[in-house]
């Protein structure tokens, strides 16, 4: 039943590829670069080139568009139809992309750039100062708070001519290279003006090597190379990506060369099947997407600082990051951060001590039990419920591992596994953390833990600033420390030493729990094509798998 199964999956999955290849005879048509059984070995019109590859995604993402994606995922596979001013390379540095190398700062407020030539969108307009200020403007009467957020750190933008512009900061940010011209996405503002909801617009217009020539809901996207992209003719010129959202069928895809790659992630249990197939190879890289156990800081009784930490201590951590990733993740620690980085706090990491949990709860008062489970002072059982993702094995297991442990401690925990949509609806409601929420626990992850203000994102409650502050975390201690310094930081050394002393506040408090930072685990297909990139934090799928660094 199960074989029946993967083959129907993997039949759906060959008609979307055949329908976004083309027409073809009926002896011959052509999957993810590869000639169906019968015909003999994919073509390529020069070395190192390939006319079509089939790369599995693994959610709808609507139009690919800066405001209809739902997730990383679709800000992954956007970036390759918008341009962005700067980005980040292999090893997580931000280089120049839109704009010429002789770019100025001044104080990390004012920042001035000249446009590189022979830019345009995808509808054939070219791409002008003019475009740059309309695209740092107009996500500010936007509902993605991200991109509103960073936009509204601006004061003012300058067209000093066509190809040059200058931006004056509001505050001095010395992350603004990172957070803002390496995040938002270049629009036409031909395309934009004057419509009030961006995310009304279909049409996916960008300026960057591909542009999207086909969407089916629910089924398919096509996008298509830009042959006179400023940066060289990308290397492939069809990319074909079926909406695939099972696991399993991606895995059997891959192993059975009808998909070439996925934008997803693979599980360590399956690195030796793929290793062992020829032409298949396993990219891991340290990931900066962490696992974390949300708190609902604004509900009792996680309210009580005593009540979250705990929760921490009755959690064994460092298990259940071995559980689920074996040697491939980096143990989160209490400050929230990779340990690995050049300003993590030392001596931070998470103590799993049952005893320490106990004493912290019954000193709240929570010392009576019914069938092993404590009760509160109403003499309701200590129960509540932890949200997650359906489809997502790794978070479900984390459920359950997070479930087991917390009975030892008298705590019992209900699994909901919910849709996407609706355990967002719960979580972050129209993502704007300022519209409050609604659970006790969730998993959940961010993919910009590397930014140097991601901890102000995900802690201040300040909403405008912690706009990740999911958790609803208000903390005097941290947000004063925010408010005091951040605004006059002027070195890198200065910000470090900020970020350690926020870690150590967030370490104290405990508003969430940072399980894990999984290694990415990709598998792509080397023979189909051989020009695939990985990094830091970088998803295989990525503008430098498909044109060369310049």
């Amino acid at each position: 039943m199960k074989k029946k199964y993967f083959q129907q999956i993997l039949s759906v999955m060959m008609m979307a590829a055949m329908m976004l290849t083309g027409c073809g005879s009926s002896e011959e048509q052509t999957i993810g670069g590869q000639v169906s059984p019968g015909t003999s070995e994919p073509t390529a019109e020069a070395a190192g080139s390939v006319d079509t590859l089939t790369i599995a995604i693994t959610k709808d993402e609507n139009t690919l568009a800066p405001f209809t994606y739902v997730s990383g995922t679709g800000l992954t596979v956007n970036r390759l139809v918008y341009d962005t001013l700067m980005t980040t390379d292999a090893e997580d540095e931000i280089i120049p992309w839109m704009v010429e190398d002789d770019y100025e700062v001044v104080d990390f407020k004012e920042y001035t750039f000249t446009l590189k030539e022979g830019q345009k969108f995808h509808n054939g307009n070219p791409v002008t100062a003019e475009d740059i200020k309309f695209s740092f403007e107009y996500p500010s009467s936007q509902k993605v708070s991200g991109q509103r957020k960073q936009c509204d750190k601006v004061e003012s933008i300058e067209v000093i001519d066509e190809n040059t512009v200058k931006f004056v900061l509001k505050e001095a940010d010395i992350n603004y290279m990172r957070d803002g011209f390496s995040y938002i996405r270049i629009l036409d503002d031909a395309v934009y003006e004057g419509i009030e909801d961006g995310a009304s617009i279909s049409d996916s217009i960008g300026s960057g090597m591909y542009k999207l020539v086909e969407y089916k809901t629910g089924e398919y996207y096509k996008l298509e190379a830009v042959e006179d992209y400023f940066r060289g003719t990308p290397k492939v010129k069809h990319i074909n990506m079926p909406i695939i959202s099972d696991n399993t069928a991606i895995q059997q895809g891959l192993l059975s060369s009808q998909l070439a790659a996925s934008t997803g992630s693979i599980g360590i249990e399956m690195i030796d099947t793929f290793e062992a197939v020829d032409g298949m190879t396993v990219y891991s890289n340290p990931g900066f997407a962490p696992m974390i156990l949300n708190i609902n800081n604004g509900r009792a009784p996680f309210d009580q600082v005593d009540f979250r930490n705990a929760l921490a201590y009755g959690m064994d951590v460092n298990t259940i990051c071995k559980t689920l990733y074996g040697e491939h993740a980096l143990v989160g620690t209490k400050g929230a951060i990779r340990s690995d980085l050049s300003y993590s706090q030392d001596g931070l990491e998470y103590v799993y001590d049952t005893a320490k949990a106990v004493e912290l709860l019954e000193g709240l008062g929570y010392t009576e039990q019914k069938d092993g489970i404590r009760l509160d002072a109403a003499g309701n059982l200590l129960s509540f419920e932890i949200v997650t993702y359906a489809g997502n094995d790794l978070r479900s297991r984390a459920c359950e591992l997070i479930q087991t442990q917390l009975k030892e401690i008298g705590i019992d925990v209900q699994i909901m596994t919910m849709d996407m949509d609706t355990a967002d609806a719960y979580i972050w409601p129209d993502f704007d953390v300022a519209n409050g929420r609604d659970y006790d626990l969730s998993t959940w992850g961010w993919s910009t833990s590397n930014s140097l203000t991601y901890l102000i994102s995900l802690c201040s409650s300040d909403f405008a600033a912690g706009n990740y502050n999911v958790c609803g975390y208000v903390s005097e201690k941290f947000d004063k420390l925010v408010a005091e310094k951040l605004s006059s930081v002027s070195s890198m050394e200065e910000m470090e030493m900020l970020l350690k002393e926020l870690q150590t506040v967030i370490a104290e408090e405990v508003p969430l729990i940072t399980i894990a930072y999984a290694d990415t685990l990709q598998v792509c297909n080397t023979k189909m094509y051989d020009g695939w990139k990985a990094g830091k934090g970088m998803n295989v799928i990525n503008i430098f798998s498909f044109v060369d660094e310049q």
